[in-house]
């Protein structure tokens, strides 16, 4: 999972400050069919590789808060699914909280290296838009993605733990 999270990195469409690309599947994909510890230890490879082969300038990019993000809403949506059955509410659950945790540490960042660093003088109505409204469609089809791509290997799954 975080091999495959951060080979989605490349595949990106540039919309602002935040690129769109395809590592919000993995994660939630990582979120929904892993254990917390392993969902945890995944992400955090996921951002050594980042570290590794983009260099520590990555912290300066305004999108690196959401691989932050990304660790926590990971491991608190395989620590919220592991005590459920997963059907589609238990799973909706878990995409809307790691969702919400993804932007709730990623547009802070977002904030802080883009007025902080870069001296932008971007409105808060311009950086929700660029940072969170426009991406909003696309993460809808990543997590529908997410959930039919989980919910196929679920059988899979059980029999590996048991």
């Amino acid at each position: 999972m975080a091999a495959l999270s951060y080979i989605s990195s490349f595949i990106s469409i540039p919309l602002g400050p935040v690129p769109f690309t395809l590592q919000t599947l993995f994660v939630l994909l990582t979120g929904l069919i892993l254990q917390k510890n392993a969902a945890f230890l995944a992400q955090s490879l996921h951002l050594l590789l980042i570290l590794i082969f983009k260099g520590f300038q990555s912290f300066l990019s305004p999108s690196f808060g959401f691989v932050l993000g990304f660790i926590l809403g990971a491991y608190v949506m395989a620590w919220f699914l592991e005590s459920r059955s997963f059907t589609f509410k238990s799973a909706l659950g878990a995409i809307l909280i790691g969702s919400s945790i993804f932007y709730i540490i990623g547009l802070p960042y977002m904030i802080f290296i883009l007025r902080g660093y870069l001296d932008l003088t971007m409105s808060n109505s311009l950086i929700f838009k660029t940072g969170f409204l426009l991406f909003v469609p696309g993460d809808v089809v990543k997590a529908v993605f997410a959930f039919l791509i989980s919910s196929r290997l679920q059988r899979h799954l059980k029999r590996i733990q048991n």
